[in-house]
């Protein structure tokens, strides 16, 4: 038999893919606790994410629109995200257990009325509200994980999580075959999202307040200014973070925008896309537990480099415009997206301290949505001059190129964020 050696990330890799009931075995009755309604949420979420993509040319003529006066919205709607940073400013001074409940009871509300939008205005107005809750609730989830697991389980949570809720794009994708033929039309694809109501009558009865945020209100360091205060060393890392993964939003947005139309438009492949997309599932999975199991063990700065560096290879394979890379770009593209995103949620939130935490991981995340609109407009515009294709590629290099600026930052992984970074 072959020996294993000691720190062999393709053999650990493995061993989470092939004996997933051990790595569930890993959490313990009160992280399970933490972690199933928190799934729930998160299954809601990419629900809700995937009936804007997936189900548009439904609602779109449910509304009595063409698909493009509809896509004008769900880009209004996009950017209601950005707002998550007032909301998750007040989740570090009323606590994440008020403003989780505030917003999965929000959102669900605001998607619970969209079944009743009598327009696209007033669609695209309750969809506001639904998607600056659903960004606040995204986002205190990977903080709340981060305080409630332990430090060697953090990233493997987060990572199951990130499975778990892939689960939504499948659910409106099952609801896609008979929505037409109920009554409701594309309205039921909102009324089933009532659902996550159940999830706040749970979180309201067995969610405890995170032990991290109620050891930093015990020691008086929560801030009740709007504005954070942050020391220069705060300062620093969160500007490193910010560009970063604003490329990798840049380069995230506009190349799956542009994957779709160079599939079915520039190579006729609009049965062939289909079966890549569902293709690409198992290395959405693969790159969930490299970015959260993986990262555990190597660390947070190894695997947020190799992720980003793998998610630029994708795009630039991808967009070479050679048909026999297309589905290696995109199968490396979709597993290095997951990849980053499970590391992404872990690595920032053990970066800062308790009271500036859910602040500075809403603003990260919304330059990495600012960044994806702005990157899809940039391409846009340029479309006459340079070819989409190569705006993509450069994208992709200045992403790659931006992994430098993780070597002033610190390793987090196994860090007592109880005490604080």
């Amino acid at each position: 038999m072959k020996a294993r050696l000691e720190d062999d990330p393709a053999a650990d890799l493995a061993d989470g893919l092939g004996h997933g009931r051990s790595a569930v075995a890993d959490f313990d009755a009160h992280e399970w606790s933490v972690m199933l309604p928190l799934a729930l949420v998160g299954f809601f979420t990419n629900y809700d994410t995937g009936l804007l993509t997936l189900a548009a040319p439904d609602i779109a003529a449910g509304l009595g629109v063409s698909v493009a006066v509809f896509g004008i919205g769900v880009a209004i709607i996009r950017l209601a995200a950005l707002g998550s940073i007032a909301t998750l400013r007040l989740a570090d001074r009323w606590g994440r257990r008020t403003m989780l409940l505030v917003s999965v009871a929000a959102f669900t509300a605001a998607t619970g009325l969209t079944a009743a939008a009598w327009g696209l205005i007033a669609f695209v107005a309750f969809q506001l509200v639904a998607r600056l809750f659903l960004a606040t609730e995204e986002t205190l989830a990977g903080v709340v994980l981060t305080e409630e697991l332990r430090p060697d389980r953090r990233g493997s949570g987060i990572g199951l999580l990130g499975i778990i809720s892939t689960g939504g794009f499948g659910l409106v994708a099952i609801l896609l075959l008979f929505a037409d033929a109920t009554p409701l039309g594309w309205r039921l694809f909102y009324v089933v999202a009532l659902v996550p109501l159940v999830v706040v009558a749970y979180l309201r009865r067995n969610l405890r307040e995170t032990r991290a945020f109620g050891a930093a209100a015990a020691a008086a360091r929560l801030q009740e200014s709007w504005w954070p205060r942050l020391v220069p060393r705060d300062r620093s890392r969160l500007w490193r973070l910010a560009i970063l993964f604003g490329l990798v939003g840049m380069l995230n947005t506009t190349a799956f925008f542009y994957a779709a139309e160079l599939a079915q438009d520039g190579y006729g492949w609009e049965g062939l896309f289909t079966v890549i997309v569902f293709a690409a599932a198992p290395t959405t999975l693969t790159g969930y537990v490299a970015g959260g199991r993986l990262s555990d063990r190597f660390g947070r700065k190894p695997v947020t480099v190799w992720a980003v560096l793998v998610f630029g290879l994708g795009a630039i394979l991808l967009f070479t415009e050679e048909r026999a890379l297309y589905a290696p770009g995109f199968f490396l593209l979709a597993g290095a997206d997951a990849a980053v995103q499970a590391v992404r949620t872990a690595y920032i939130s053990e970066l800062f301290p308790t009271e500036v935490r859910a602040t500075l991981a809403s603003f990260v995340g919304a330059v990495n949505v600012a960044a994806g609109s702005f990157g899809l407009a940039l391409v846009g515009v340029l479309a006459g001059v340079v070819d989409p294709g190569l705006s993509i590629i450069a994208m992709a290099v200045a992403c790659t190129t931006a992994v430098v600026l993780v070597r002033r930052l610190p390793e987090t992984v196994g860090i007592d964020v109880i005490e604080g970074a």
